[in-house]
């Protein structure tokens, strides 16, 4: 009986999510903020604070460089073009999706739901993986077994359902709570959100009615029915929003008095100003990278600064998920000598000026060569750039002058 009642359940849900997808949305993240807006995921992202944090963390992260290493021991590293792996992330992901959509769209997956999914595509012997096939983390369900082990359950839109082990999933968490599930900024943020939203709304419908306020019209005596109405809707043709601001005239001792509040009295301004402020301080991107530039030195002295900042701060923590995300469910168990990494040394090498110095500053003592630096600027090697110079007053003390030692006082 348990099982039939199971199972019937199910089907309904089921039945739900195919007629009307966004049932799902209230049942995983709520039906109301406290503003009376319902906040989704795809709801929130029509507040344009939410549109450009999340835009800017997941461009920024598919932008990158994300490269294959092999550890070499004390030779240090080489890139792992050959293995197959490199060709995954790097080159193709799936037979549709470029490698800066496949990152941008986990990304933002994650930033706003808290959870990214991809089911991998494996050959006879489980051994190499073929492509990652991005699944809409609504469709995704993670439970602990027992063991202590993870099984997910795929929910397709024809109603069924499928249920693997998560050698199978790759999986991205934001800020887990349990240890295997991400959470979901925006439903932990519904308040917040809905409260941008409304001030959007309040705005359009405040430009909708002309910027005007409404109010009452107070006529002396009693009145129909019929004429109530009558006369409220020959006011709203003739003075209402169609009206472009029309001059009224009142007679028979008629007055308007407004009951709306202005946006003065609402605040109206500083509350959006504040939102987008807030909104941005959830997923901590600095003002000036969503085109707010009030309070562009909050990060430090400067837009440099400030964008260093970011990469320090903000960006890291997503490409570290993503980074230990692949050793853990890509990388063979048996190749720990292989890891994958973001290259954000672009992002941090400030302006060309200060770039030029600290290059110098790496050559003459001996930790940079020329053909480094060169590679840092995007520029091919050159003919004996390979060479690490040392400088005069760090030779060992057996050297002779001619050899780059320094002699003692009182020598010879």
């Amino acid at each position: 009986m348990g099982f039939l009642k199971e199972k019937i359940t199910k089907g309904l849900i089921s039945l739900l999510l195919k007629s009307e997808p966004r049932i799902f949305d209230l049942l995983r993240y709520g039906a109301e903020s406290e503003s009376g807006e319902t906040v989704t995921p795809e709801t929130a992202l029509k507040c344009s604070a939410v549109y450009s944090c999340v835009g800017i963390l997941a461009e920024s992260v598919a932008m990158l460089p994300l490269k294959l290493y092999r550890h070499r021991g004390s030779s240090g590293r080489e890139e792992a073009r050959n293995h197959w792996l490199w060709n995954l992330l790097s080159v193709a992901p799936n037979s549709w999706m470029t490698p800066f959509e496949f990152r941008e769209n986990l990304i933002q997956q994650l930033a706003l739901r808290g959870n990214a999914y991809c089911y991998k595509v494996m050959d006879n012997s489980n051994k190499k993986i073929y492509e990652l096939l991005p699944l809409h983390p609504d469709s995704v369900t993670v439970r602990q077994r027992d063991n202590w082990d993870l099984e997910y359950t795929i929910h397709f839109p024809d109603g069924s359902e499928k249920v693997v082990d998560k050698k199978y999933i790759f999986h991205i968490r934001y800020r887990t709570l349990n240890g295997y599930e991400g959470i979901s900024p925006i439903a932990y943020h519904r308040d917040t959100i809905g409260l941008a939203i409304s001030a959007m709304k309040l705005g359009s419908r405040q430009m909708k009615n002309n910027a005007n306020p409404s109010g009452v019209l107070s006529i002396p005596g009693a009145l129909s029915l019929e004429q109530i109405m009558k006369i409220r809707d020959s006011w709203n043709q003739t003075y209402g929003s169609g009206g472009q601001g029309g001059t009224a005239v009142l007679d028979q001792g008629a007055k308007f008095e407004k009951i709306a509040l202005t946006n003065e009295d609402l605040q109206y301004l500083q509350t959006r100003q504040f939102q987008v402020e807030d909104i941005a301080r959830i997923y901590r991107v600095p003002l000036h990278m969503i085109q707010n530039n009030q309070k562009d030195t909050t990060w430090g002295s400067g837009i440099e600064a400030m964008s260093i900042n970011f990469v320090v701060y903000t960006l890291m923590p997503w490409l570290r998920r993503f980074e230990t995300t692949i050793a853990r469910d890509l990388i063979p168990k048996n190749e720990t000598d292989l890891y994958a990494e973001f290259v954000v040394n672009g992002l941090l090498r400030g302006d060309s000026q200060t770039r030029y110095k600290n290059y110098q500053v790496g050559i003459t003592n001996g930790f940079l060569s020329p053909n480094e630096v060169r590679a840092l600027e995007n520029m091919n090697p050159r003919e004996g750039g390979d060479i690490y110079l040392t400088p005069l007053n760090m030779a060992g003390s057996d050297k002779t002058e001619e050899g780059g030692g320094k002699k003692q006082d009182g020598e010879k």
